[in-house]
């Protein structure tokens, strides 16, 4: 499959395209400008006005509208901030706990797809894309740490932790929730119950970090899925010696990945995954524990983000499927702790 089949394959490659298509019709444009903001590009999208259209099928028309209107030549004008900013906004409605939302409804019928298509090349073709399948940068990560919506900066110092010990727990906490859920599932085999949702490493002592762009910084600082603020300290990290790093480019590498280290989740992720994807399937997410044998560090990249979130993805050598799930676009996960240091003061 290609990569522009992959992209419209995926829930946020579609919203990518469309935000894309959105900011950059001939009607959300003033002469030669762009939106040069994420609030900008808001009110772009925001123009649609949802609450005048009563009926999906009038929603998918005006979508149709729009993106057949789009000249995929001003795709090759828009800045690579503006074209993250749009990435942003897709990012930003990823759900993995419910079922898709209207527009995720919308952006999968054949004819916007087909309307997405050309958008997505351009995409694909843009200057400003050629980095999307790079793996890892060693030389040029940073951690980010977002302030607390609630409780405002932490008094704690940024620092690293130990993971090893932290992905144990992470472990036995997972096993137990499975337990948990299948008691749940024999006691109301009926029973449609929210849980874990997430195929992560969310480990105490887990580190996140992700590489900084020429004139837009850090891009964890706004490419979160779910994201509360857009405050942040960022931290440059140093990294030592030769880590291993096991690259996801695509659905296929989250399969082998999952195949190789299984653990089978199928009672605590059957709601979830069943809202996000409409299939009951006997699901898998990697044994963390069982890859920091074998690897330092697992890094997306911001292709396979394009390309491999929220869909069921079948396995083959074990009798089942996964989801990737609340991973963000060139984020790694570092699963041991020895490789990496914080460098010099963050900044704000």
């Amino acid at each position: 499959m290609d990569s522009v089949a992959l992209v419209l394959g995926s829930p946020r490659g579609r919203r990518f395209c469309a935000n894309v298509g959105y900011a950059s019709h001939a009607g959300a444009r003033s002469g030669r400008h762009w939106p040069q903001s994420t609030e900008h590009a808001l009110e772009v999208l925001d123009a649609v006005d949802v609450r005048a259209i009563t009926e999906m099928s009038e929603l998918a028309e005006h979508a149709l509208e729009v993106l057949d209107a789009v000249d995929v030549r001003a795709i090759t004008e828009m800045s690579e901030l503006e074209i993250l900013h749009c990435l942003a906004y897709a990012v930003d409605f990823a759900r993995y706990w419910e079922p898709p939302d209207e527009e995720d409804v919308i952006f999968v019928r054949p004819a916007v797809i087909a309307a997405l298509r050309p958008i997505a090349r351009a995409l694909l073709a843009s200057p400003h894309s050629a980095w999307w399948t790079e793996p890892i940068d060693l030389l040029n990560q940073h951690l980010v740490e977002k302030r607390n919506p609630i409780y405002g900066w932490s008094d704690l110092p940024v620092r690293i932790y130990r993971t090893e010990d932290g992905l144990e727990q992470w472990r036995a906490e997972a096993l137990a929730t499975e337990r948990q859920f299948l008691e749940y599932q024999n006691a109301d085999p009926d029973r449609h119950i929210g849980g874990e949702w997430w195929s992560t490493p969310f480990a105490n002592g887990t580190t996140e970090t992700t590489r900084a762009r020429d004139g837009i910084g850090a891009l964890g600082v706004f490419l979160e899925e779910d994201s509360s603020s857009n405050e942040a300290r960022v931290q440059p990290v140093r990294i030592h010696g030769t880590p291993r790093i096991y690259e996801i480019a695509g659905p296929s590498d989250w399969a082998k990945l999952v195949d190789t280290y299984p653990l089978a989740v199928p009672a605590s992720r059957r709601s979830v995954w069943y809202d996000t994807t409409g299939e009951f399937r006997n699901w898998f997410i990697p044994d963390w524990v069982s890859v920091a044998d074998d690897y330092d560090a697992v890094h997306l990249t911001m292709m396979a983000y394009l390309t491999t979130p929220g869909i069921a993805i079948p396995l083959s050598a074990n009798s089942g499927a996964t989801v990737l799930a609340g991973w963000n676009p060139d984020t790694t996960f570092w699963l041991r702790s020895n490789n990496i240091t914080l460098d010099d003061d963050p900044t704000g």
